[in-house]
């Protein structure tokens, strides 16, 4: 399965969550963008033609203009690579994608599972040996995300000032 964000919303409201994302990315100048509810209540993911962190920007301005026309939206995660779940696979791109990493920067992994055995500890010990960067579990300049939803893995690497949060972006609003 191929996607490049996930979004989340509230418990059974992934319908209303996704045709306000479809609405969103309309505006944003994308006709068309396949967005799935997965088995898991609350999370969707699809993909765009559309940069994904370009899109967080375009949020971002829509909160500050019309707050009221995000109602479903939680969170939205840019994914760069999707894999199947399993820890040789999420290893070997958490540390390719890591090499955008600048050197002196700050990291932390941030790890999400649902629907897994994998143990986080198990993953970060598998990872973090080979990402040669400060680590910083309070303000890092980076975050290495590992979103695991079942028997697939979304992985970004990004700023952690890109993550985005409506709670938290309507609440900095106010």
């Amino acid at each position: 399965m191929e996607f490049n964000f996930i979004a989340t919303t509230f418990r059974y409201k992934e319908d209303d969550l996704i045709d306000e994302l479809k609405e969103i990315f309309y505006e944003a100048g994308e006709l068309s963008v396949p967005i799935h509810a997965t088995n898991i209540d609350g999370i969707v993911i699809g993909y765009s033609m559309m940069d994904p962190i370009k899109f967080i920007f375009f949020l971002r301005e829509k909160l500050k203009d019309v707050p009221w026309e995000i109602r479903y939206l939680l969170r939205f995660l840019p994914i760069e690579k999707a894999v199947l779940t399993e820890i040789s696979e999420i290893k070997e791109i958490s540390i390719e994608l890591a090499k955008k990493i600048p050197i002196d920067d700050s990291f932390k992994i941030m790890i999400e599972k649902r629907h897994t055995n994998l143990k986080k500890i198990n993953i970060i010990n598998e990872i973090a040996p080979f990402i040669l960067r400060k680590v910083n579990l309070t303000n890092p300049c980076w975050i290495l995300l590992i979103e695991i939803i079942g028997k697939y893995t979304g992985i970004t690497v990004i700023k952690s000032d890109l993550l985005f949060s409506s709670m938290i972006e309507k609440r900095s609003i106010e």
